[in-house]
């Protein structure tokens, strides 16, 4: 008898949703919006699982913004060339990562952010600047418009180091550069590279864009120099700077230029360039937009995607 109640009672339960014409309601929700809603600025900031097919593209929909926290090089680089300066949209989601932004831009079809040109991934789609897309070729000539150098950076005290010499001769050396240039923009090379023997500790933190280039070029190091060991740690570009200045670490990785104050206190090379990318979901139609539009998106002038002329 309990059973034939219970049985009794779902089927009614079914029916009354049916008749109102509200089965979907009663169905459960995964808390993701649906593509056809129209949420407020930033109700975004759970992840749409599926990417809408570009056909389903909402324009009308409000511009999910994604940036980096204050300190980061790249938010630093991006703000100075583009204008935003300090005006960040205020509802603008703040992440401390460059993998978090691509995979909050990658799980969101109303979302734009921006990465290094050596962290982009099929995952998302890379926005051409006033017609030109970023590339090796269109970076080093200059006419891709946002772009910065990839530094390392040490005070005296470390940069007398035989090791930290000998880290940074490889960084620069002809086998260095060559694997800078894959996904990023040689800085030109001082020649080959030959071990000297050394063994000992670096450690090495700073920025998460510059990590990815860190990380292979340490592992072509120890390769070489079987008895060194390299630690790397992120931060952030200002977390970086600040280390090396006291000396932390050994070596400190920025993805932006040095401030007058932080050249007095350091030294510096460039062991890349690179391209600050405009992302975007791969659902959205949009494939180029010039430096004020970007300003506008990321300032809060411009809130919908509507807004925006591809």
């Amino acid at each position: 008898m309990k059973m034939k109640k219970v049985i009794t009672i779902t089927v009614t339960i079914l029916a009354l949703c049916l008749s109102a014409g509200m089965f979907a309601a009663c169905s459960s929700n995964d808390g993701n919006p649906s593509v056809s809603e129209n949420p407020p600025a930033n109700n975004d900031n759970n992840p749409v699982d599926s990417p809408a097919p570009a056909s389903d593209f909402d324009s009308s929909r409000r511009i999910a913004v994604f940036t980096r926290e204050d300190g980061s090089g790249t938010r630093d680089a991006f703000a100075s060339i583009t204008g935003v300066g300090d005006d960040m949209y205020e509802e603008a989601v703040v992440l401390t990562a460059t993998s978090e932004i691509r995979s909050s831009v990658a799980g969101n079809p109303y979302a734009i952010g921006y990465v290094s040109s050596g962290s982009l991934n099929d995952t998302v789609k890379a926005l051409a600047i006033g017609g030109v897309m970023p590339s090796a070729e269109t970076i080093i000539s200059g006419r891709y418009p946002i772009q910065r150098p990839f530094l390392i950076v040490t005070n005296d005290e470390k940069d007398a180091s035989s090791l930290v010499k000998d880290f940074i001769a490889f960084a620069l050396s002809a086998e260095g550069q060559e694997i800078a240039s894959d996904g990023w923009t040689s800085a030109g090379n001082t020649g080959g590279y030959t071990p000297i023997g050394l063994s000992g500790t670096l450690r090495i933190g700073g920025s998460t864009s510059v990590d990815p280039l860190m990380q292979r070029l340490r592992a072509a190091y120890i390769e070489l120099n079987p008895n060194v060991s390299v630690e790397i740690s992120g931060g952030g570009s200002g977390t970086g700077i600040s280390e090396a200045t006291s000396g932390v670490i050994d070596i400190g990785m920025s993805s932006r230029s040095l401030r007058d104050a932080e050249k007095e206190a350091l030294n510096e090379y460039t062991i890349a360039l690179d391209g600050v990318v405009v992302i975007i979901n791969n659902a959205n139609p949009v494939g180029d937009i010039d430096i004020e539009t970007v300003k506008d998106i990321f300032t809060g002038e411009k809130t919908a995607w509507s807004e925006i002329n591809d």
